[in-house]
Parts: structure tokens; sequence; C-alpha cells
């Protein structure tokens, strides 16, 4: 799997500058911050798939920097549950367990159906038709089977209802919680009619908020969520079985 990594590179580079006031330790600790920072950026950006190694020698090339402070960086991201440590083989993707999106997409769907609410009371015109723009994006994108633009776009859809809520607090939350998502969504098995069903709940979702009727987005919004829960259970499964032939293979 090819991952790009030159642009994040360069990005890294640009902002690895002392600082007049704070020297060595500012840079450390940038240094360090910024390469959690892009790392966390490839898992959830589906770059570094649930199950894979962590490319190590790659990283270290990539961002011209000894394993010493990539591990560190691989330890700081495996305390937040994003890699799993692998004694004397390096670190993976971490996979979430089946216990763990029974806990978390109730709650996802619980913000987003409280977003839909209060963005109803907030939203301006302008917002809703910025929304249907990306949408009608997004479908040029279901009918390219272009999966990344596709999946780019609903998020983006999804945030900009969100930042419409005003509530700063739920968006935090959200983003924190869609964070331990957001990267199996890039794995899982959908079909052409499960992307047509998003693209209709987005068509539905649109109505609803175009009317403000609070009631109905919200109901519309929670039920998506759950819907996409179902697919994830599915991919999860395939992913632990590829998960167990890599252990027997090691």
């Amino acid at each position: 799997m090819t991952i790009r990594l030159v642009e994040t590179s360069c990005r890294l580079q640009n902002r690895w500058e002392p600082s007049l006031i704070s020297g060595v330790t500012s840079v450390r600790r940038t240094l360090h911050s910024e390469i959690v920072d892009a790392i966390r950026e490839m898992i959830v950006d589906g770059h570094l798939e649930p199950g894979q190694k962590v490319p190590e020698k790659e990283l270290c090339d990539r961002f011209d920097i000894s394993r010493t402070p990539l591990r560190e960086a691989l330890k700081a991201l495996a305390a937040e549950g994003m890699l799993e440590l692998l004694p004397q083989r390096g670190a993976r993707v971490a996979i979430l367990g089946e216990e763990e999106l029974v806990e978390l997409f109730p709650i996802i769907a619980a913000m987003e159906a409280l977003a839909g609410e209060l963005a109803c009371d907030r939203i301006t015109d302008a917002q809703v038709a910025e929304i249907r723009q990306m949408h009608g994006r997004m479908l040029i994108a279901f009918e390219q089977s272009d999966r990344l633009e596709y999946a780019t776009l609903n998020r983006a859809i999804h945030m900009a209802i969100f930042d419409a809520s005003g509530n700063a607090a739920l968006l935090v939350l959200y983003r924190n919680m869609e964070l331990k998502i957001r990267n199996i969504r890039h794995t899982m098995r959908q079909l052409p009619q499960d992307w047509k069903q998003a693209l209709d709940d987005h068509d539905e979702m649109l109505d609803a908020l175009s009317a403000r009727d609070k009631t109905r987005l919200s109901a519309i919004m929670k039920q998506h969520v759950l819907n996409t829960a179902e697919a994830v259970r599915h991919s999860v499964d395939d992913l632990k079985g590829q998960k167990s032939t890599l252990e027997i293979d090691a």
C-alpha cells in the first residue's frame, strides 16, 4: 500500500523551527506533537489501515527522524488507543472491538440527533446552500465511484451541521468520538446500494434542514448513523479474521 507522506513530511520540516524564547525544549516538544499529529492523520484518513503494521523505516525516512522520536510518537498514539504495540515487532493500527463499537455508535447517533435539532434553530440559508452544494458533489463522486471524495464530502456535510448547531462543546466531543471510527470507514465493505442509501438519507436531511424541521432531521440523522454502525460491524468482523491470520503468520 502506498502511503502519502511527502506533503506531510514537508509540513513537518517547515514547522520544526526553534523558538527564540523556549529554545531546544520547544523544538523537541513541537517535533513530538507534529509526528503524533501526522501519524494520527494517516490513520484516520485511511492511509494506514486497521490491522496494518506501521512502516517505521519508511516513516523515519519521510520525516527525516531517528527511531527514537518515532517510537515515542507511537507510544503516545497507543495510549490514545489508535495503535497497538507489538512486543519486539513494532506497532500496528488498532482494530476497534465489537464492544467498543456497541458503546460508541449510540453516543455518536445521539450527538448527531442533537446537532440536527440545534442546527434547525440557527442555520442560515447560506449554510443550507453550502451543504446542498457539497451534497451535489457527493452525488458526482458516487456516480464516478470515487470513494475517497465521497467519504470526504460525507464527513464535511456532517461537520457543517455540527458547526451550524452553534454548540462548541458538542462539536469537540463529536470530533473526539468520530476520530475513533473514521479510519475503519475507509475499509468498509460498501456496496453501491449502501452508497445510494446514504445519499437518500442526505436528501432527506437536506429537506428537513431546509424546512427547519428539527424532529424529522434529528430522527433521520440518528438512523443514518445506526445504519453506518451495522456496516462497520461487518467490516470489523472481516478485519478480526485478517488479524488472526497475521498473528498466525507472524
